[in-house]
């Protein structure tokens, strides 16, 4: 049998909240209606407003931008992509992709573009399975190589450069002595040549393997000063190494461009380059500009993405066009939240 003292301490508790009042005196809020819970939503696809809600975060970034650029200590850099279609044709081919290119910095020119990135192996075209064989490949890929300090080629691309005060990153087959890369050049606004970024690890099959070499992995960080920006560069399947870009990072690079023949169907295209480029550009707060090709086996998808990781441009899977955004290197300045956090191997 219950003590006296425990059940009235009991009752007490039950008329309290029979008469609405809670454990400190106060009213207790009312019941509602219906007891039963609201149900839970079970999802098995992608909550369809998310596209909105992309949409709306990408032009509230552009908003951030544009207000940043009116700052004092704003450091403004206009940032474009080409994404041009792939095509592989000889020495005719080539010179028809050299035409394209000249067209199109002239057309960014008039844009005010100051850095362009353009696709993988661009100048000879990229050598792929629709093209022909790995041996064919490699025979192509030789005989359309440039030397990039005695070709006429990479001269036009120069003169053009300095006559647009422009920053010129474009895909191409370097030869030096007997071997050959797959390589980015970089030529500055003034035209001078500052060097190449060798894919470094090449793709692994045969359309790579069998013409290229691979640089040494000491390699991977690619840096350059140019009049506008310090950039990293990274080719195609290298980029996939998040540790390359982080060390381009830790390099000085505040913004990466990215030039890519990736291939894959245009439809219904690949979510690859948007999943790296915006978690490169969100982890390291920096820029990113992936250029990618268009090809019946390439999947375009080009874009820029500031530090925030929210996309400013995405561009369709099927077709040539070119992206341009305004960055502000100051809002990409100071990183100290990530980088004072850093793995200490990384420092060293």
């Amino acid at each position: 049998m219950q003590s006296e003292p425990t059940s009235r301490r009991r009752f007490l508790r039950q008329a309290a909240v029979g008469a609405g009042i809670g454990a400190l005196g106060a009213p207790a809020p009312a019941a509602p209606a219906s007891a039963a819970p609201a149900p839970i939503a079970t999802f098995r696809e992608i909550f369809p407003q998310h596209a909105e809600l992309v949409l709306r975060r990408s032009r509230r970034e552009h908003e951030r931008i544009e207000q940043s650029l009116r700052r004092a200590d704003a450091r403004p850099v206009t940032v474009a992509v080409y994404q041009m279609r792939n095509h592989c044709g000889g020495t005719q081919g080539k010179q028809a992709n050299l035409a394209r290119m000249l067209d199109a910095v002239s057309a960014m020119a008039r844009q005010k573009v100051q850095v362009l990135a353009f696709p993988e192996m661009c100048l000879p075209g990229y050598f792929t399975a629709v093209a022909g064989t790995p041996a064919e490949a490699r025979e192509a890929n030789h005989a359309l190589a440039d030397d990039p300090h005695q070709s006429d080629d990479v001269n036009k691309l120069r003169a053009a450069a300095r006559e647009a005060a422009m920053v010129l990153a474009f895909g191409f087959c370097e030869r030096a002595g007997q071997s050959h890369y797959n390589a980015i050049g970089l030529i500055d606004a003034d035209g001078r040549w500052l060097g190449t970024r060798r894919k470094n690890p090449l793709s692994p099959g045969p359309y790579d393997l069998e013409s290229f070499v691979e640089p040494d992995p000491a390699e991977r960080s690619a840096v350059f000063k140019t009049r506008y920006a310090t950039l990293g560069i990274s080719n195609c399947f290298d980029g996939e190494f998040p540790e390359s870009i982080r060390r381009m990072r830790l390099d000085g690079a505040e913004v990466l461009l990215w030039c890519n023949a990736a291939t894959g169907s245009p439809d219904p295209g690949h979510s690859n380059r948007i999943n790296y480029s915006a978690a490169y550009a969100q982890a390291n707060r920096m820029w990113v500009a992936c250029s990618n090709a268009v090809a019946e086996n390439a999947y375009g998808t080009s874009l820029l993405v500031g530090p925030s990781g929210e996309p400013l441009v995405i561009l369709p899977t099927d077709q040539e066009a070119f992206g341009t955004a305004t960055f502000n290197l100051t809002l990409s300045a100071d990183w100290t939240r990530w980088h004072d956090h850093l793995d200490p191997r990384l420092t060293e």
